[in-house]
């Protein structure tokens, strides 16, 4: 069984049972559009990446069963967020797939950083380890097909993405708020880390590729 402090465990089955419902999609959609550029790899890529968000809802799916919680089949954040992805284009799903994730860092971090339950712990640490993964797949990728458009579109990218990004860790401040309580994420102290992600996801997709390359791979760039 999975040990959660009494006053806790309300709130952190409400909010979890949220993020797990959230990446047990089938994806269906992104590997119909990843399979339209063409590009083998990068649709294998996508597949991988779909594989692993399904194993994350394991994981999540894991540790609600062990509390005894049920899994939620609906939610109106989730349908948001598959009604956006929809949007017409390939990049328009990513970015809105990279909202989440991006809080989803914050999220997971808080997790692995206040559990002493060996279970969310390493289910926390685990997950927290892939969306760095995630972000920096699809920042690449995103840095290399916008970097086409001219600068002044971009800039404009930018700023809407932020816009949105912020409208959204509102919503998920509010909707998750009891638990993020518990852990300590104040409103500020929660706007400000999720600021700090942005700021760095956003670097590497909308800065110039010999930028990113540096970000990605500090060691390589040096040689």
């Amino acid at each position: 069984r999975v040990n959660v402090p009494r006053k806790w465990r309300e709130p952190f089955i409400s909010s979890l049972q949220r993020f797990q419902l959230g990446e047990s999609g089938e994806g269906r959609h992104l590997r119909k559009l990843a399979a339209a550029t063409g590009d083998a790899p990068y649709a294998a890529a996508i597949e991988l990446f779909i594989r692993e968000e399904q194993r994350h809802a394991e994981l999540m799916a894991g540790v609600l069963k062990r509390l005894d919680a049920p899994l939620l089949t609906s939610h109106w954040s989730d349908k948001a967020f598959t009604f956006m992805r929809h949007l017409p284009g390939l990049h328009t799903e990513l970015l809105v797939l990279l909202l989440p994730e991006m809080i989803a860092k914050i999220y997971f971090r808080a997790l692995a950083g206040h559990f002493d339950d060996p279970a969310i712990a390493t289910v926390a640490a685990q997950i927290l380890e892939d969306e760095e993964g995630h972000l920096a797949f699809h920042a690449h990728y995103l840095n290399e097909v916008l970097s086409r458009i001219p600068f002044g579109r971009r800039i404009l990218l930018q700023i809407g993405w932020r816009c949105a990004y912020r409208a959204v860790c509102l919503v998920v401040y509010s909707d998750h708020r009891t638990l993020l309580q518990l852990l300590g994420m104040t409103l500020p102290k929660f706007w400000s880390e999720c600021g700090e992600v942005f700021d760095e996801v956003a670097a590497k997709i909308f800065s110039p590729a010999h930028v990113l390359g540096r970000a990605i791979f500090p060691i390589e760039s040096r040689a």
